[in-house]
């Protein structure tokens, strides 16, 4: 026998390995697209939505809404700022109420 063998022939392993190169090189390609070109295209896609108005009836139904807000957001807005008032002085009390009583409790311990 010769010492030397012959290699076999290539078979379904070879050609599994293969094939999985191929797909692992097309993988490799296209990470290396997105991470080139993948924040450009995110840009351009944000500023093609941006340009493009939305359809019509959600047009009117945003003109519709922002003059409601506009229109009850003066009676509210003096509604909020009584009801801001009201609770920053409850909560000043508090805080006051709290110290006199820790206060109170200091003096009685010593």
């Amino acid at each position: 026998m010769d010492s030397r063998q012959s290699s076999p022939p290539p078979g379904p392993d070879v050609d599994s390995l293969s094939a999985r190169e191929i797909e692992l090189r097309k993988q490799i390609e296209q990470l290396q697209d997105f991470v080139e070109h993948g924040p450009e295209r995110e840009r351009e896609a944000e500023e093609e939505r941006l340009r493009t108005l939305p359809p019509p009836t959600e047009i009117q139904d945003r003109l519709r809404e922002k003059k409601f807000m506009d229109q009850l957001s003066r009676g509210e807005l003096k509604n909020e700022m009584r009801n801001q008032t009201k609770s920053g002085l409850l909560l000043l009390l508090l805080i006051l109420s709290t110290l006199a009583i820790g206060w109170w409790i200091y003096q009685t311990v010593q």
